[in-house]
């Protein structure tokens, strides 16, 4: 059976950290399709027009900056997963992000390890699934 690849939204607006989320997707073995946005409105705009099964997001950003970010992609995709990423751990309160429902915060520099084993957690195919009889 050809399933889809998974389609991942990558908000980041800075390059370095993009090819590090980019090295960690290619050590999954899960086909994937990245999208990349280097701010709100373009990960909006991208939002509007493509399926994304998860969202990377940055949460300090040209055009906007912590929940601002959150509630921009919760107006378009309510439910997708979102992992937090911010080189300013200090700057926010993980307790107040709570009630957007972020299945994942990482500070800069995190382990690969760890990033990988969250991202291929939303991205893997479920286990038992199987046609109804």
């Amino acid at each position: 059976m050809n399933r889809k690849p998974k389609t991942v939204l990558i908000v980041e607006d800075s390059v370095s950290a993009i090819a590090g989320y980019m090295q960690v997707l290619e050590t999954l073995e899960i086909d994937i399709t990245p999208f990349l946005a280097s701010s709100l409105s373009q990960a909006v705009q991208i939002l509007k027009t493509e399926r994304v099964d998860l969202v990377i997001l940055d949460l300090v950003l040209p055009d906007a900056c912590g929940s601002e970010v959150i509630e921009g992609v919760r107006a378009l995709n309510p439910g997708v997963p979102i992992l937090l990423v911010t080189g300013y751990p200090e700057k926010f309160d993980t307790m107040s992000l709570e009630p957007y429902r972020v299945s994942g915060f990482f500070a800069k520099p995190f382990r690969v390890e760890a990033f990988g084993g969250a991202v291929g957690r939303f991205l893997a195919p479920r286990a038992g699934r199987c046609c109804a009889s």
